[in-house]
Protein backbone atom coordinates (compact mmCIF):
# COMPACT_ATOMS: atom_id res chain seq x y z
CA UNK A 1 0.00 0.00 0.00
CA UNK A 2 1.23 3.16 -1.23
CA UNK A 3 1.67 6.31 1.29
CA UNK A 4 1.09 9.97 0.80
CA UNK A 5 3.50 12.35 1.34
CA UNK A 6 1.36 14.18 3.96
CA UNK A 7 0.95 10.72 5.52
CA UNK A 8 4.60 9.98 5.90
CA UNK A 9 5.19 13.12 7.12
CA UNK A 10 2.46 13.01 9.91
CA UNK A 11 4.04 9.19 11.17
CA UNK A 12 7.17 10.88 11.17
CA UNK A 13 5.67 13.56 13.47
CA UNK A 14 4.13 10.98 15.67
CA UNK A 15 7.13 9.32 16.13
CA UNK A 16 9.68 12.20 17.39
CA UNK A 17 6.96 13.16 19.66
CA UNK A 18 6.91 10.31 21.03
CA UNK A 19 10.93 10.58 21.74
CA UNK A 20 10.00 13.26 22.90
CA UNK A 21 7.39 12.78 25.44
CA UNK A 22 9.83 9.44 26.55
CA UNK A 23 12.93 11.65 27.19
CA UNK A 24 10.69 14.07 29.45
CA UNK A 25 9.56 10.90 31.50
CA UNK A 26 11.24 11.03 34.75
CA UNK A 27 13.81 8.59 35.06
CA UNK A 28 13.27 5.77 37.88
CA UNK A 29 15.59 6.49 40.94
CA UNK A 30 18.39 4.38 41.87
CA UNK A 31 19.79 4.00 45.78
CA UNK A 32 21.79 6.60 45.01
CA UNK A 33 19.20 9.02 43.64
CA UNK A 34 16.92 8.44 47.35
CA UNK A 35 17.45 11.57 50.02
CA UNK A 36 19.95 10.30 52.40
CA UNK A 37 18.69 10.63 56.18
CA UNK A 38 20.93 13.15 58.44
CA UNK A 39 22.22 11.88 61.37
CA UNK A 40 20.87 12.73 64.86
CA UNK A 41 23.65 15.27 65.35
CA UNK A 42 24.91 15.81 68.96
CA UNK A 43 25.69 12.54 70.51
CA UNK A 44 27.53 11.16 73.71
CA UNK A 45 30.75 9.18 73.44
CA UNK A 46 30.67 6.88 75.47
CA UNK A 47 26.88 6.62 75.88
CA UNK A 48 27.78 4.75 78.84
CA UNK A 49 30.33 5.24 81.60
CA UNK A 50 31.86 3.30 84.66
CA UNK A 51 33.39 6.13 86.99
CA UNK A 52 35.20 3.36 88.85
CA UNK A 53 34.96 3.21 93.28
CA UNK A 54 34.74 6.39 95.24
CA UNK A 55 34.75 6.87 99.02
CA UNK A 56 31.59 8.00 100.71
CA UNK A 57 31.60 11.53 100.92
CA UNK A 58 34.50 12.20 97.66
CA UNK A 59 33.26 13.62 94.60
CA UNK A 60 33.35 11.63 91.89
CA UNK A 61 34.93 13.25 88.40
CA UNK A 62 34.67 12.09 84.91
CA UNK A 63 35.17 13.40 81.29
CA UNK A 64 32.71 12.52 78.44
CA UNK A 65 32.39 13.55 74.78
CA UNK A 66 30.09 15.13 72.88
CA UNK A 67 30.08 14.68 69.23
CA UNK A 68 28.43 16.93 66.42
CA UNK A 69 27.61 13.73 63.83
CA UNK A 70 25.38 16.01 61.76
CA UNK A 71 25.77 17.95 58.72
CA UNK A 72 24.84 21.22 60.39
CA UNK A 73 26.26 23.52 63.22
CA UNK A 74 24.10 22.53 66.17
CA UNK A 75 23.92 23.71 69.99
CA UNK A 76 23.64 22.20 72.98
CA UNK A 77 20.99 24.02 74.92
CA UNK A 78 20.72 22.08 77.82
CA UNK A 79 22.16 19.13 79.75
CA UNK A 80 20.44 17.80 83.01
CA UNK A 81 21.02 15.06 85.19
CA UNK A 82 18.81 12.55 87.09
CA UNK A 83 19.35 13.99 90.29
CA UNK A 84 20.77 17.26 91.69
CA UNK A 85 24.26 15.64 93.31
CA UNK A 86 25.73 15.54 90.03
CA UNK A 87 26.36 18.51 87.75
CA UNK A 88 27.47 18.37 83.75
CA UNK A 89 29.05 21.34 82.36
CA UNK A 90 30.33 21.20 78.59
CA UNK A 91 33.41 23.48 77.65
CA UNK A 92 31.78 24.57 74.27
CA UNK A 93 27.79 24.84 73.26
CA UNK A 94 27.86 25.61 69.10
CA UNK A 95 29.63 22.97 67.46
CA UNK A 96 30.20 22.82 63.46
CA UNK A 97 29.89 19.61 61.78
CA UNK A 98 32.34 17.13 62.57
CA UNK A 99 33.81 18.66 65.60
CA UNK A 100 33.61 17.58 69.75
CA UNK A 101 33.74 19.11 72.92
CA UNK A 102 34.15 18.29 76.53
CA UNK A 103 31.82 17.68 78.68
CA UNK A 104 33.16 17.59 82.41
CA UNK A 105 30.96 15.88 85.14
CA UNK A 106 31.10 15.35 88.89
CA UNK A 107 29.00 13.67 91.42
CA UNK A 108 28.59 14.55 94.94
CA UNK A 109 28.57 10.79 96.62
CA UNK A 110 27.29 12.24 100.37
CA UNK A 111 25.09 9.73 101.90
CA UNK A 112 25.43 6.85 98.83
CA UNK A 113 26.74 3.48 98.94
CA UNK A 114 26.71 1.03 96.78
CA UNK A 115 26.08 0.55 93.47
CA UNK A 116 25.25 4.34 92.10
CA UNK A 117 23.51 4.67 88.36
CA UNK A 118 22.77 8.50 86.99
CA UNK A 119 22.06 9.76 84.07
CA UNK A 120 22.95 12.63 81.96
CA UNK A 121 20.36 14.23 79.34
CA UNK A 122 21.27 16.38 76.81
CA UNK A 123 19.06 18.64 74.26
CA UNK A 124 19.81 20.37 71.12
CA UNK A 125 18.28 23.24 69.32
CA UNK A 126 15.83 21.07 67.84
CA UNK A 127 14.19 19.52 70.87
CA UNK A 128 16.55 16.22 70.16
CA UNK A 129 17.59 14.33 73.12
CA UNK A 130 20.95 12.05 74.00
CA UNK A 131 21.16 9.97 77.05
CA UNK A 132 24.37 9.08 78.61
CA UNK A 133 24.41 6.61 81.82
CA UNK A 134 26.87 7.10 84.67
CA UNK A 135 27.99 4.30 87.10
CA UNK A 136 29.92 4.23 90.29
CA UNK A 137 30.46 2.19 93.19
CA UNK A 138 30.81 3.80 96.39
CA UNK A 139 32.90 2.16 99.19
CA UNK A 140 31.96 3.17 103.12
CA UNK A 141 34.76 5.91 104.55
CA UNK A 142 34.74 6.10 107.76
CA UNK A 143 35.66 9.61 108.13
CA UNK A 144 32.50 10.38 106.75
CA UNK A 145 30.52 10.10 109.68
CA UNK A 146 31.55 13.64 110.92
CA UNK A 147 30.15 14.69 107.47
CA UNK A 148 27.88 17.83 108.39
CA UNK A 149 25.71 18.20 105.63
CA UNK A 150 22.72 16.88 104.99
CA UNK A 151 21.05 15.42 101.67
CA UNK A 152 17.97 18.24 102.58
CA UNK A 153 21.07 21.48 101.94
CA UNK A 154 22.36 22.63 98.51
CA UNK A 155 21.55 20.34 95.10
CA UNK A 156 20.81 17.49 97.22
CA UNK A 157 17.66 19.23 98.81
CA UNK A 158 16.34 19.17 94.74
CA UNK A 159 16.01 15.25 94.79
CA UNK A 160 15.38 14.82 98.91
CA UNK A 161 12.99 17.74 100.26
CA UNK A 162 11.69 19.96 97.68
CA UNK A 163 9.73 17.20 95.57
CA UNK A 164 7.85 17.20 99.20
CA UNK A 165 6.16 20.73 98.79
CA UNK A 166 2.79 19.91 98.71
CA UNK A 167 2.10 16.10 98.34
CA UNK A 168 -0.23 15.07 101.04
CA UNK A 169 -1.07 11.40 99.81
CA UNK A 170 0.85 8.74 101.60
CA UNK A 171 1.77 7.54 97.76
CA UNK A 172 2.50 10.81 96.68
CA UNK A 173 4.74 11.81 99.71
CA UNK A 174 6.81 8.29 99.67
CA UNK A 175 7.14 8.70 95.48
CA UNK A 176 8.63 12.27 95.90
CA UNK A 177 11.11 11.41 98.55
CA UNK A 178 11.48 7.63 99.62
CA UNK A 179 11.33 5.61 96.95
CA UNK A 180 15.21 6.54 95.41
CA UNK A 181 16.41 4.99 98.15
CA UNK A 182 13.36 2.34 99.58
CA UNK A 183 12.78 1.43 96.23
CA UNK A 184 9.08 0.64 94.81
CA UNK A 185 6.44 -0.02 97.01
CA UNK A 186 9.20 -0.11 100.22
CA UNK A 187 10.68 -3.18 99.00
CA UNK A 188 14.22 -2.34 99.16
CA UNK A 189 16.24 -0.33 97.06
CA UNK A 190 19.69 1.66 97.94
CA UNK A 191 18.22 1.11 101.80
CA UNK A 192 16.58 -1.53 103.34
CA UNK A 193 12.77 -2.78 102.42
CA UNK A 194 10.19 -0.90 105.18
CA UNK A 195 8.14 -3.87 104.63
CA UNK A 196 6.84 -5.63 107.92
CA UNK A 197 7.15 -2.38 109.76
CA UNK A 198 3.72 -2.55 111.25
CA UNK A 199 4.16 -0.63 114.06
CA UNK A 200 3.14 2.78 114.15
CA UNK A 201 4.82 4.58 116.41
CA UNK A 202 8.30 2.86 115.45
CA UNK A 203 7.62 3.62 112.26
CA UNK A 204 7.20 7.15 112.55
CA UNK A 205 9.39 7.92 115.17
CA UNK A 206 12.28 6.34 112.55
CA UNK A 207 10.87 8.54 109.52
CA UNK A 208 10.33 11.32 111.96
CA UNK A 209 13.95 11.52 113.64
CA UNK A 210 15.70 9.13 111.48
CA UNK A 211 18.52 6.58 112.45
CA UNK A 212 21.74 9.58 113.42
CA UNK A 213 23.42 9.30 110.33
CA UNK A 214 23.53 10.83 106.99
CA UNK A 215 21.45 7.62 105.31
CA UNK A 216 18.59 7.89 107.00
CA UNK A 217 18.13 11.83 108.49
CA UNK A 218 14.94 12.88 110.03
CA UNK A 219 12.57 13.96 107.75
CA UNK A 220 10.15 15.96 110.49
CA UNK A 221 10.31 19.49 109.39
CA UNK A 222 10.96 19.93 113.47
CA UNK A 223 14.61 18.59 112.98
CA UNK A 224 15.62 20.63 109.91
CA UNK A 225 13.87 17.75 107.45
CA UNK A 226 11.08 18.18 104.89
CA UNK A 227 7.58 16.68 105.69
CA UNK A 228 4.86 17.74 108.34
CA UNK A 229 3.41 16.17 110.78
CA UNK A 230 0.56 15.50 108.89
CA UNK A 231 2.82 14.59 105.76
CA UNK A 232 4.48 11.96 108.28
CA UNK A 233 1.65 10.04 109.64
CA UNK A 234 -0.17 10.35 105.95
CA UNK A 235 2.93 8.55 105.14
CA UNK A 236 3.91 5.95 107.75
CA UNK A 237 -0.23 4.78 107.41
CA UNK A 238 0.41 4.06 103.40
CA UNK A 239 3.43 2.29 104.02
CA UNK A 240 1.79 -0.28 106.57
CA UNK A 241 -1.31 -0.64 104.58
CA UNK A 242 1.14 -2.14 101.82
CA UNK A 243 1.21 -5.68 104.27
CA UNK A 244 -2.63 -5.31 104.65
Amino acid sequence: MKLSLTALIGICLLVIMGCDVASSAPAEKTVSDLPVEKSTGLVFDPVALDMGTVLEGEKASATLLIRNNGQDFSQIVKVESSCGCTTAEPETRMLAPGAFTLLHIEVDTLAKRGDIRKSITMTDQNGVQSIAWLSLHVKENPHALGEKRSIFDGKCASCHAEPAKGKTLGLEIYTAVCVMCHGVAAKGGYAPSLRGLDDVDVLRNLIANGTGTQHMPAFSKKEGGPLTHKQISRLVKWIISLDE
